[in-house]
This record gives C-alpha cells, structure tokens and sequence, in this order.
C-alpha cells in the first residue's frame, strides 16, 4: 500500500475526537435489540460487536493513512473499497442484505465528504460488486437473509440500481459544490485581502492565501486555530461585540478595526468586516473580510504627532501665528497673536481679519490676500499695523502663505506676526538722526545735499535758479570758549530757531557741521532776490540773544552761489557758496558776497584738471597706495583698502579730493574703477604668493576696492568686475567691495541685485561712510552686506562730543544685533582707540596705523605686525 503519510497520528486524533465515533457503541446496542426481538439474524452479540467494531476501526484506520488532498488513484479506492467493504459486511452478517443497501450510500457520501466528488466512481464500482457478492454469498448460504429467495436476488437488483443513482445525484450535488469551491479560490487566490472563516465558536475553518502572505503564517496550521488568539488584547472585546452582533443578525455584515498578530510576533492593522453565513450550506461559517491598513494608521499616527508638534509650535511660538479662512476669518490664533492685539483669544478666533487690521492698511491688506489666494504668488511678506483692542496701531512684520490641497485649492491662510513697533521706531528715529543734526534737529549735510539736487533737476524744467547760502558766526570760537560748550550749544539752537523762522516754508536751512549754516533757496529770480533773502536771515541775528547771564549780540558772514547754466551741480554749487562766504570773511565779517566764477581761480584749476583728467589713464599716471585696517584686539593686520593717487606730470601726487568729484562728473570715473579694481586684485594675487612663501597667513591679508556710484548702475558691472578677478587670479573671498550708503540708496533694488551676485560668487560687500548717509534700515537688513565702517567724522568727536559719541555707540550696536563686522575709519588718537574697543568694535583704520602706502615702499609685502608702516605702530599696551 505504500508508505504512510506524514501526520498520521495527527490525523487519528483528529477522527476519534470526531462526533461519529459516539455512535460505534449506539449501534451495537441497537443491533442486540433487533436481535432480541428477532429482527435481524439470529447470531450471537459478540460477533455483532466484532462485526461493528472491526468495520469501525478498519475504517478509521484507513481514513488516517494520507491527508484527503493526496488520495487520488490506487489510495482512493482502497479508501472507498475499504469503507463500503465493512458497510456490506454488516448489512449481509444480520440478514438484512439488499434492503440495507442504502448504508453503502451513507459510506460513499462520507468518502466524498472528505475527499470530493472524484470518491463517486469508485463508489458505483464498489457498491455494485460487493451487492453481487452479498447475493451469491446468501444463494450458497454463506450468509442468512430474513428474506426469501427469490425475491431477496430481486430485491438485490433493485437495491443496486437504487445505489446507482443516488451516488449519481450525490456527485452532481458535490461536483457543484466544488465548482462554486473554486471559484471562491480562483477569486480569492490573488485577493489583496485575506479572508477567513470561522465556525461558530471562532475556531478557523479556511485561510485565503493572503493570509500567509500578510501575516507569515504556514495556511495549513491556522486553519483550527482560535480566532481570538490572534487578536491584540485591547481590541478583543470590540471583535467579541462585532461576533455576537453577526451571529444575531444573520447576513448583515459589521465593521470594526483591530491588530492581528503575525507570526513574528509583530502587530498589523486591520478593517475587519464581519458577515454570518452559518446558515449558508455553502459557507456554513462567520466570514471576515480583513483589509490592511497598518500603512493608514501608521500615516494617521505620523499625522496625528505632526498635527500635536504643529499645535505646539502654534501655541508656543513667540511670535503671532493666525490660521485665516479663504473667507477672512480668523480660524485658530496663539496667545503671542492675542497679545498683540491685545484681545483674548476667545475675541480673536471667529472675527474677521481685516476688523483686526488698522483702517489705514485695510485695502492694501486685503489686496494682498486676494492676490496669494488667487494663486498670483506663493507667499509674501510686507509690513502692516494691526489695531490693538485701546486702538493705537501696532506694526508687524506679516509673512502670510496659502495651505493648498492637492488640486492646488487654497484651504486656509497661515501668517507669522512678529511685532515690530519699537523697531519701527528705533528705525524711525535712525532715519531721521542721520539726516539731521542732533543738536539743533536742522537738516544735515547729507538731506541737504539730497534737496539741493532735486531742487536742480526742477530748476531745469523752468527760468529760475537755485541759490544756495552758507552762514557762518562770526568769532564763534571766542564766545564757545568764554559760554562753555553748554552755553554755545545753547547759541547756536537760538541761531537755528531764527534763521529758519526767517525764510520761506519751503526754503531748507541745514547745519552743516560747527557753527556753518547752509540756505537753500528755491524759485530764486536773480541774485538780488537772493541777497534780499539772507540779508533778512542776517538781520534776524542782528537782534540781541538773552541769555541767563545777559544779552549776547552775534554777527554772521554769508556767501552765495546762484545756479546759472543748468551744468551746475550741488557739490560745485556748495563750494562756491562756501568760497563765496570765506571771501565774506576776508572782507571784514558780517557781510554778504555772491560768488563770482571770473573771480574765482578754483574754476580754472578745475578746466585744466579736467583735461589733464582724460589722457591721465592713457599716460599711465594712476598708482595704488595701500592703508591698513586692523584688529583692535590684537593690533594686527586684517587687510588693506587700495586708495588711487594720480602722480600729475606738474602738480605732483594729488589725493583723491582733487580729481575724484571730477572724475565722477565727466564719467571718467568708470574706466578709471575699473583700472583701480584691476590693478588691486593683481597686486593681491602676488602678495598672496609672496606671503605663502614667506609663512605668512593668507587669511589676513583682505583687499578693500571702493566702487563708485557711476560704476554700480552700470548694466555689465556685476560680470565686468568678475571677468577682471578672473583674470588676475585673486581669491574671490579676499576681496571686500566698499560701497557708500548714498550709492545704494539712489537705487535700492538694482543695487541690491547687483550686490548679491557679486556675493554669491564669494566677494565681500561693506557699506562705507556709514551714518552720512539715509539708507533706511528695512534696506539695510535686506543688503548682502557682512560690513558697515563708520564715518572719518563721528570717530573724529568721539570721547569729546557728546553726538558723535552716541552715534559710533548707536551703529556698533546696530551692526552687533545685524551681525555686522564694524570698522571705524579715521582713527588717529590712541584715546579714540580705547574708546572704540570700549564701545565693542572690533576692527579700525587710520594714520594711527599707518598712512597709505605704495605697493613699492611696502616691499616685499604688507606684514602682519604694521612693521610694512614702520613710521606709526600701536602696541596692544595703548
């Protein structure tokens, strides 16, 4: 027969545990009755139970030989021959014969109860001979029949074809039942799903193959395994609900999510739906439907943290935060927001935005939202007032962005507000103290000299002229020393006071620096008008100042400049109205002179500079000198800033201040940057070889190039400038670019532009003469600028003035908090040193460390410790 299959004893079990085996003794108790009563053939009991018992045991041996899945051919029909084998035994042993034969029918149904429709052939086969046996065993007597011959042969006949057909519509019932089997299978074979069913009491009756797949479990050995065993304990009792609620309601199917455990002991999510169909012949079982979603609820969880983190940083963030429906509701506000507003959050949440929003900047406000909505822009970032719950505007620095959903829908807005009214107002009065003198609240030089160009360009669109005064006290020097700085300071308020009630309202009276005035006067006819103008400044000083201690009188000399061709330009204009006051002053004091170009012998200087100014590039007569800025800290040298002098074939080395304005007016000062940029990034280059030689850091050695304003609006600048360091061979990062605060501001976003290309190629950007200027702060911030220097004039009153010293203090103050690197020019005293590392800068230049040199007289290269500028040294102990 062949080995037996693995599993054997497992298989035994399994069919004595089986209910049928309760009837083994059942039917021998029957049997003796029937015996008793002489219903069956008279033999004895113990042969009844032998009979019943052998068949019994013969069966069960045989139906725990292989697994049903591999009874197929030969095995098969020792299955079936076996089974009814035993059936026909005890059916012929007790008299009965053919009239029993349907038991045969019981024993091929069982077969194919087991292993399907296939066990049908055998079973005609078998149940057919072993009747004709049956017969001729009663006709030669080996067995007794309770019923007479012939009829007992006929009745075999008929009893055959009885067995026939009933096996028959046995198989097609069957063959049905394994047709629908593998529909299900073939359905279910490739499912992402697993499906399982249940009996009535939770054991697994069938497994899907995903079952396996998802949960690594060998399909054969879930199968009679406690459902409840695989459930995570938390969720037993929802699964338990969802049974009992199946089994109640027959057919309707209920859902619940729960935790399978996998054969590695690890959890998986499932959407479980359970339906009853116990009822169903086919199913005969609860069936659950169970989809994956550890995926889902990993994600729901990752979301569901993300959304706690954000709720957090919402709520604790020490700025503003709003969420803003498409609408203008606001959605959800923290408590920084709130406090902002001064409302409580109960107040905020649920009102509109623009209600939130100063009258002022409402329309603006709203423009902007609609834009970012409308999918115009991705986010923005504009500054706006909010109005506080008492009603005053408070600004803010909005940052606004549109949360999207996958179509690109806007959902909701989010802003960040950070409150910036003290800096706003910080800024503010920035602003205004570097365009006004702090001590008389006058106009400066610089708003002046921005006036004083403006009313020129309108100057040229009609017949007038600009004319331009400047007033300086007479012998104020002696009444300084003989009041006392208070009591001068107090002078030359009241001076302010009345020169300025003494003009027009739209005249500009500006202090330019000591006891110098300047006039701007607009809309001037002819320089009688003029005069006419100052002599009643004038005579407004003229009257007597009172003073605690008495009466002063004070007198004050003026010149005029009246613009004439429409070529003049506010720095000439203002020198000549200084010439023209100085020559006042000669003249005797007190009085009034109009400048006179024939009489003055500057113009023809500047002709002849002029001309000499244009072949002085061809001529080669340009020349590099180089001055140190250094480490305040350690009196080292960080860099130098190349300086042009122009060697005049007659005049000499002329410093800056003589060709410069010059060059800058006639458009020479292009070509002429260029050469300077040029020239400073060679000689770089070299000394950059020589000092790696001679072990000295490179680092140190940082080449400051100042760049005009005529060169930053030219359109090729940015890629001239780097073609030309290309070609020298410099390293970029050595090089610091000096720019002044006025350049940038004719200009702001062009130069900015220009800038940040220049520093995304690895150059440095310092704001020179920083504080002369009126760059507005909101610019500053925006610049690519690592360095501001302070301007030659406040360092020069540092310690001494009052102004001057609360000025250096404000910028370093301001460029610490901007991470700014500080450099203070002009440094020329050790007490100005003492002063500037006090007030915390880190970085200055001056005579004090050295004059500026030719790359010649610093042979072979600047050095670290200033010996290169042996004249002035400054030692740490200063």
């Amino acid at each position: 027969m062949g080995a037996v299959a693995p599993g054997f004893p497992r298989r035994l079990g399994r069919r004595l545990l089986d209910p049928t085996t309760l009837a083994v003794p059942g039917v021998v108790v029957i049997f003796s009755l029937f015996r008793s009563r002489h219903l069956i053939a008279d033999i004895p009991l113990w042969v009844i139970a032998i009979l019943v018992a052998g068949s019994y045991v013969l069966t069960l041996l045989q139906a725990s030989l292989w697994p049903e899945l591999v009874v197929t051919g030969w095995r098969l029909y020792f299955r079936v021959g076996t089974l009814l084998g035993a059936i026909t035994i005890v059916i012929y042993s007790v008299g009965w014969g053919p009239t029993l034969a349907l038991g045969l029918v019981f024993g091929v149904a069982d077969c194919m109860r087991t292993v399907g429709s296939r066990a049908a052939r055998p079973g005609m086969i078998f149940s057919v001979v072993f009747i004709v046996l049956g017969q001729l065993a009663i006709a030669t007597g080996l067995v007794p029949t309770l019923v007479a011959e012939p009829f007992v042969h006929g009745l075999g006949a008929l009893a055959a074809l009885g067995v026939l057909f009933t096996i028959r519509m046995l198989e097609r019932v069957f063959m049905a039942r394994e047709s629908t089997e593998h529909r299900f299978k073939a359905l279910v074979q490739h499912a992402a799903d697993m499906i399982v069913v249940n009996d009535a009491h939770g054991r697994l009756t069938y497994v899907s193959p995903s079952f396996g797949e998802q949960l690594g479990y060998d399909p054969g050995q879930a199968v009679s395994l406690m459902g409840g065993d695989l459930i995570h304990p938390d969720d037993l009792k929802r699964m338990a609900e969802a049974f009992e609620a199946a089994q109640a309601g027959a057919g309707e199917p209920f859902t619940f999510e729960g935790r399978v455990r996998a054969q590695d002991k690890t959890w998986r999510w499932f959407d479980m739906t359970i339906t009853n169909l116990l009822d169903d012949p086919d199913v005969g079982g609860i069936v659950a439907n169970l989809h994956d979603i550890t995926d889902r609820k990993a994600s729901e969880e990752a979301l569901a943290e993300a959304e706690e983190r954000f709720r957090t940083a919402f709520d604790e963030a020490p700025i503003g935060m709003i969420l803003v429906s498409r609408e203008g509701l606001v959605l959800q506000a923290n408590r920084a927001f709130c406090a902002i507003v001064g409302r409580t959050q109960s107040a905020v949440v649920g009102s509109a935005v623009n209600e939130l929003t100063y009258p002022d900047d409402r329309e603006e406000s709203l423009g902007w939202r609609t834009r970012l909505m409308d999918g115009e822009m991705n986010r923005y970032q504009i500054e706006k007032r909010y109005l506080h719950a008492d009603g005053h505007a408070v600004w803010a620095s909005l940052h606004a962005s549109f949360v999207r959903d996958g179509d690109g829908n806007a959902l909701y807005a989010i802003g960040q507000i950070e409150d910036i009214t003290e800096r706003r107002a910080m800024s503010a009065l920035m602003a205004h103290a570097a365009i006004h003198d702090p001590l008389t609240d006058l106009p400066n030089r610089v708003l002046f000299a921005d006036r004083l160009e403006l009313a020129l360009a309108r100057s040229l669109r009609g017949t007038r002229h600009v004319a331009v005064t400047f007033v300086d006290l007479d012998h104020f020097k002696l009444i300084n020393d003989s009041m006392g700085h208070e009591g001068g300071d107090q002078l030359l308020r009241a001076v302010a006071e009345r020169i300025r009630a003494s003009v027009r309202p739209g005249d500009t009276v500006a202090r330019f620096g000591g006891d110098e005035f300047t006039i701007l006067f607009e809309d001037v006819e002819d320089v009688a008008s003029a005069r006419d103008a100052v002599e009643r400044a004038l005579g407004a000083l003229a009257e007597p100042f009172e003073f605690d201690d008495g009466e002063l009188f004070v007198s004050a000399s003026a010149g005029i400049a009246l613009s004439s061709n429409g070529h003049d330009t506010a720095a000439v204009l203002l020198r000549n109205a200084d010439a023209a006051m100085y020559r006042a002053k000669e003249r005797g004091r007190g009085g009034i002179e109009v400048y006179d170009h024939q009489e003055d012998p500057w113009t023809a200087r500047r002709l002849r500079t002029g001309n000499d100014l244009h072949r002085a590039l061809e001529r080669d007569e340009f020349e590099l000198h180089y001055q140190p800025f250094v480490d305040l800290h350690t009196t080292t040298m960080l860099g130098v800033e190349a300086l042009v002098r122009w060697r005049h074939p007659t005049r000499g080395l002329l410093a800056p201040g003589e060709f410069i304005d010059l060059a800058e007016d006639t458009g020479l000062i292009v070509p002429l940057g260029y050469w300077v940029i040029g020239e400073a990034c060679r000689q770089a280059a070299a000394w950059h070889k020589v000092r790696a030689r001679a072990g000295q850091e490179s680092w140190r050695l940082m080449m400051s190039i100042n760049v005009s304003p005529r060169q930053l609006v030219e359109r090729n600048f940015a890629s001239r400038l780097i073609e030309i360091v290309n070609a020298s061979g410099v390293d970029r990062d050595s090089l610091l670019l000096e720019v002044t605060e006025t350049t940038v501001m004719r200009d702001p976003d062009h130069a900015i532009a220009i800038l940040e290309t220049l520093k995304a190629q690895g150059m440095h950007i310092c704001i020179d003469d920083f504080g002369t200027g009126y760059s507005s702060l909101s610019y500053l911030k925006r610049l690519p600028v690592e360095t501001i220097k302070i301007d030659r004039s406040f360092v020069d009153g540092l310690g001494d003035d009052r102004e001057d010293t609360a000025i250096v203090k404000a910028v370093i103050g301001m460029a610490d908090s901007l991470q700014l690197l500080c450099v203070a020019e002009g440094v020329e005293t050790h007490d100005q040193v003492d002063a500037l590392r006090a007030l915390g800068c880190q970085i200055a230049q001056g005579f004090l460390f050295g004059h500026p040199l030719s790359a010649a007289a610093l042979a072979p290269f600047p050095r670290d410790d200033l010996s290169s500028w042996a004249h002035v040294a400054v030692t740490n102990a200063s």
